[in-house]
């Protein structure tokens, strides 16, 4: 037996790990490649494992550690943070969603409990393919990325609730309303229970540990605690997978919950994988194949369900209708809890087998078309709503800016609220152009002069005084939505500098041919300042390093490209490092130096440096004694390389060139 589990461990290693590093090239979720691979090994498939119940007892040790890294991540703090998303949009587009996806399936025949729970897996969408999607494109902190993860947040908040209906609607016992109300209750009863009794407890056992332990010893701990509360969940009529997440939640809100995330992550991913594994592996292709219209049929229904509930769910909270189409196209999938859900709904006898295959299914493709409706979503946005978002723009109550030879600054975040602060103490007119609504709020309030409105439409740069605008300075992270606005400004007002920050230099050419004066890629800019650091630790005079620094940006940030620079190029770059340079050095009481003769000292023959002078008391000495003493207070002139300068002040300071503590040369 343990055997042939390892063979079957082996097999899905071999074939998971190429299609993953697959997945990963094309930047795509690491979970649809696990999804992927157990379709390809499993029964119905290549047929590599054909046993898969030790495969699905493993994957629910997966389930378990996945749902107690996800209650480690619900801090307080996370969930204060997304409030208004978390409570507006999230609510709205679950509860649409899950009752449009109830109703459909009630005039479909389905029993009431049946549709009640497909509705609530229907309106779950993936977190991890959301996420890192939103996060590959630097597009967390604008407003369809944190209406997105305030969204997903509620989502994962209510996977609480909906595992504590599951057996409930499983059960067939239970007939009349009132007592599935009072099965409810005391199924919340003993959620809240379990989680105030072991918040007493947990922290004092954890503290103890960490006093008297190591790391191991946590960990041990940790697992203990996850079990522990498993088995008292299972005692009091609730799941495995609800112990962990509510052991997740109170060790949240320890000291070492970052550590303990650490610790727990690689069992989690690895088991957690098996899960998504063992799911691709239950997938059979025969459904798939017989009832390939009805499949793709349900896959589009489900994807144009998620997709206009949660735009209307945005749009009622007063989102902008572009904003709330991308927010829909993005949270169009099935999740990943979703799987999970279905599995347990499977286990209760609340669907039969092919009613699962088809829902697994429909989640899968809606997950593999889940990358292409982000990618494109911004995109068409701009197409479809473009000019009636301008009508309504312009039917504003908002007056038209009167500024003229103004800075027009797109974007208040740290950047834009940076530039605001300094145009302001330098008395430049400027109006700032903002669509996230509590920026908005915020910027007022520090008395900037500010627009509400979606720089991708043109009557909103209209109604920013562009047309008569000195500059425009764009610093958004949605670059669709930056290369949009750099071709409307260069349309509206041919004659403004437009100023652009972008993530990477592959960009820049783009934004230039869009029209753009001045593109600063982010990324490098910082790898300028850190360049520039290094080279002035080594003693490279400032004007030497400002010609370097204006030598990549007029190559166009080739040397970061990957690209080579020209001859000429590397020649002055050459020269400028391999120069002579002088360096001065103020000997204080602590140095090594002080006390000391310059022929103790001898620097000459130590690193090859010449000594110009030393000034001692005010007064130059050229070419100074051997016998002259050094003192706190002088200051040495030496002229040599980068690596000679480098050790003749780390002599100085320490009495040898490696740095450190004082030597005892004498």
């Amino acid at each position: 037996m343990v055997h042939h589990v390892i063979k079957d461990l082996i097999l899905l290693l071999l074939v998971s790990l190429p299609i993953n590093i697959v997945f990963h090239r094309i930047k795509l979720p690491s979970v649809m490649g696990y999804l992927v691979a157990g379709v390809l090994i499993g029964p119905y498939g290549l047929k590599l494992i054909s046993d898969i119940s030790a495969v699905k007892e493993l994957a629910e040790i997966g389930v378990v550690l996945l749902l107690f890294v996800i209650g480690l991540e619900f801090s307080l703090g996370r969930i204060l943070k997304n409030l208004a998303s978390i409570l507006g949009a999230g609510g709205l587009q679950l509860g649409m969603t899950s009752l449009a996806v109830w109703f459909v399936f009630v005039e479909m025949n389905f029993q009431q409990n049946q549709s009640i729970i497909l509705g609530l897996i229907v309106a779950l969408s993936s977190t991890a393919i959301v996420l890192k999607m939103i996060t590959d494109n630097a597009e967390i902190d604008t407003l369809s990325g944190k209406l997105c993860i305030g969204i997903l947040l509620f989502q994962d908040l209510c996977v609480v609730p909906i595992m504590i209906l599951l057996p409930l609607l499983g059960q067939s016992e239970v007939h009349t309303s009132f007592d599935f109300m009072l099965e409810v209750a005391k199924s919340l009863i003993a959620v809240v229970a379990i989680y105030f009794l072991f918040r007493l407890v947990v922290p004092k056992v954890l503290a103890g540990v960490a006093r008297v332990g190591n790391k191991e010893h946590l960990t041990l701990s940790v697992v203990l605690i996850i079990l522990f509360t498993g088995w008292v969940s299972q005692e009091m009529g609730l799941t495995l997978a609800m112990g962990a997440l509510i052991a997740g939640m109170i060790i949240s809100e320890s000291e070492y919950n970052h550590q303990i995330i650490l610790d727990i992550l690689p069992l989690r991913d690895y088991f957690s994988s098996i899960f998504f594994i063992s799911v691709g592996m239950l997938l059979q292709t025969d459904v798939f194949t017989n009832s390939f219209l009805a499949c793709l049929g349900l896959t589009v229904l489900v994807v144009l369900v998620k997709g206009v509930f949660a735009t209307l769910a945005c749009f009622l909270v007063r989102v902008p209708l572009r904003i709330s189409f991308v927010v829909g196209m993005r949270l169009a999938q099935v999740g990943e809890f979703s799987l999970i859900l279905s599995a347990m709904a499977l286990n209760q006898g609340l669907f039969d087998s092919h009613q699962y295959q088809l829902l697994l299914i429909v989640s899968i493709l809606s997950m593999l078309l889940a990358p292409l409706l982000i990618q494109v979503s911004t995109g068409l946005s701009i197409k479809l709503f473009s000019k009636w978002k301008s009508k309504e723009i312009t039917s504003s109550e908002s007056k038209d800016t009167k500024l003229k030879d103004h800075v027009v600054i797109v974007g208040y975040g740290v950047g834009g609220r940076t530039l605001a602060q300094v145009l302001l103490e330098a008395k430049i007119p400027f109006v700032v152009l903002e669509l996230d609504g509590e920026r908005v709020r915020r910027a007022l309030t520090e008395g900037i002069t500010t627009l509400y409105g979606d720089c991708a439409q043109e009557q909103t740069l209209i109604r920013a005084g562009l047309r008569d605008a000195r500059m425009i300075v764009i610093k958004i992270s949605d670059y669709v939505v930056t290369e949009k606005t750099v071709r409307l400004s260069r349309k509206i007002n041919p004659q403004a500098n437009i100023m652009v920050r972008t993530r990477r230099t592959d960009q820049v050419e783009e934004l230039k041919n869009a029209g753009a004066d001045q593109v600063i890629p982010e990324e490098f800019e910082t790898s300028i300042e850190i360049f520039s650091r290094v080279l002035r630790d080594y003693h490279v005079p400032n004007n030497i390093i400002e010609q370097q620094v204006e030598l990549i940006r007029l190559e166009g940030y080739s040397m970061f490209r990957g690209l080579a620079l020209n001859t000429e190029s590397l020649k002055k770059f050459s020269t400028y490092l391999t120069a002579t340079l002088t360096e001065s050095y103020l000997v204080s009481e602590d140095s090594w130096a002080c006390g000391k003769t310059v022929g103790d000292i001898n620097i000459p023959s130590r690193t090859g440096a010449i000594i110009v002078a030393v000034v001692s008391k005010n007064k130059p000495h050229a070419n100074p004694d051997q016998k002259l003493l050094v003192q706190s207070g002088d200051t040495f002139i030496l002229l040599g390389s980068h690596i000679q300068l480098d050790q003749s002040l780390k002599m100085l300071r320490y009495g040898h060139s490696g740095g450190g503590e004082k030597s005892n040369l004498t």
